[in-house]
């Protein structure tokens, strides 16, 4: 690979939480590229919980809003490995003079206390920390980032990010639509994981083609391959009988979990074969899951395996990998399962598995909603009918950290280029 001419840079990174799904993996993987290329890096969590404490990079910097209730895990392990938390202030009298500032400039939506006091926190950080540039991963955090900037007199770009469908996604809807609506298009750059959902956002929330752009989420293509050798404790995983099918689901419709069942239904009638399910799902969710699998008789034949911080040993291990999802943004997991060199059948979803899979070329693509096509496509892969795994690991490598970092330093590298901030920036804050 070449020696690039990258800067290092300073740059903000707005996410949920440090927990969630594959947005909040792919955004704490990237803070950590690029804190190993030289860049200062700040994680700003609108919520100071979550599982994914283990990957929040040495070298980051974690700023939350004061006042909200810590995950203690979180902040002991943060102590541990040197991460610095900071806290930041909002003062109840900027907030309402902030507050009423950005209803000026945003009349046509309203906004909570809450989502101001998000956008005060972030800019008394954007003041105080001068980064070049924010970075924000899904909805509430680009918003927040927009807001933040406004306060602060457009003093630096913002990124905004896709990662999700947009059609279908909660958090577009209603007045979380109207929101985005008018907030995004004010970001310098939107960045989509797919091109699919890059179609779909422009097209819905009117933004401008030439500021969004696609880039794929990254995985770490070698360190996942070396964390699926790790050993499975297990059962299941050591029985050449029965071997396990996997699947990752979360407490949400857009997962689908009863075409999953249904197909596994299907299959068990005419095959000895187990489901495994990743996941931190609720008690309610599981007894649903569980009514289903038992009226099909196959109740004794599914393990929920909870959430676990190494995935990749069961993906390493299972004989197959099924994702049943109704929509997505790109659904990273099929990459980590290509990197592991296991065989896919999944949904093809709007957006992400067709891209990912190049139309059928790497896994099995089946209709949305379709149980009777998924049961026969697992059954098809079972029979032996699948790409090498060793080919499937080189389709992994396309989505690599490596690869997908030098289009973010490009991108960045613009921004900062063509931002209008000079040396005596942030004169024109309205807090």
């Amino acid at each position: 690979m070449e020696q690039s001419s990258f800067q290092p840079l300073h740059a903000g990174i707005l996410i949920p939480s440090v927990s969630g799904g594959g947005a909040e993996k792919s955004l704490l993987t990237l803070a950590r590229s690029l804190i190993e290329r030289g860049c200062r890096i700040d994680l700003l969590p609108l919520s100071l919980k979550g599982q994914y404490r283990t990957i929040i990079p040495d070298g980051a910097r974690l700023y939350y809003r004061r006042r909200w209730r810590a995950d203690g895990q979180l902040l002991r392990y943060c102590r541990a490995h040197g991460i610095k938390v900071v806290a930041l202030p909002v003062n109840p009298l900027v907030a309402l003079t902030a507050g009423r500032s950005l209803r000026r400039a945003f009349p046509e939506i309203n906004l909570r206390p809450s989502e101001v006091r998000h956008a005060v926190a972030i800019a008394h950080y954007i003041r105080e920390m001068r980064p070049q540039i924010l970075v924000a991963g899904l909805a509430g955090p680009n918003n927040a980032a927009v807001l933040a900037a406004e306060l602060m007199g457009r003093c630096l770009p913002v990124v905004a990010s896709i990662r999700n469908n947009v059609a279908k996604a909660a958090d577009y809807r209603g007045r979380r639509l109207a929101l985005a609506r008018t907030l995004m298009p004010r970001a310098e750059a939107v960045v989509a994981i797919s091109q699919g959902a890059a179609r779909e956002a422009t097209k819905i929330l009117d933004l401008d083609p030439e500021r969004v752009h696609t880039i794929y989420n990254s995985r770490p293509v070698e360190e996942i391959r070396k964390q699926a050798e790790e050993d499975v404790l297990h059962p299941w995983f050591d029985s050449a009988e029965y071997p396990v099918i996997l699947s990752v689901l979360r407490d949400a419709p857009q997962k689908d979990w009863a075409t999953l069942v249904s197909a596994f239904g299907h299959v068990r009638r005419k095959k000895n074969v187990r489901l495994a399910v990743l996941g931190d799902l609720s008690e309610q969710y599981r007894k649903r899951v569980l009514v289903l699998a038992e009226s099909l008789g196959v109740e004794k034949d599914i393990l929920f395996l909870g959430f676990d911080e190494n995935p990749y040993r069961y993906l390493g291990r299972a004989k197959l990998f099924v994702l049943s999802s109704r929509w997505e943004g790109l659904s990273s997991i099929l990459i980590e399962a290509l990197a592991c060199g296991t065989p896919v059948v999944s949904t093809d979803t709007p957006y992400g598995p067709a891209e990912i899979l190049e139309n059928g070329r790497w896994g099995r693509l089946t209709p949305v909603g379709d149980a009777e096509a998924m049961a026969q496509a697992i059954l098809d892969s079972l029979a032996g009918d699948t790409v090498l795994p060793e080919a499937l690991r080189r389709r992994a490598e396309y989505f690599s950290m490596e690869r997908v970092l030098a289009d973010y330093e490009a991108l960045f590298e613009n921004l900062i280029a063509n931002s209008k901030i000079d040396n005596e920036r942030n004169t024109t804050a309205k807090v």
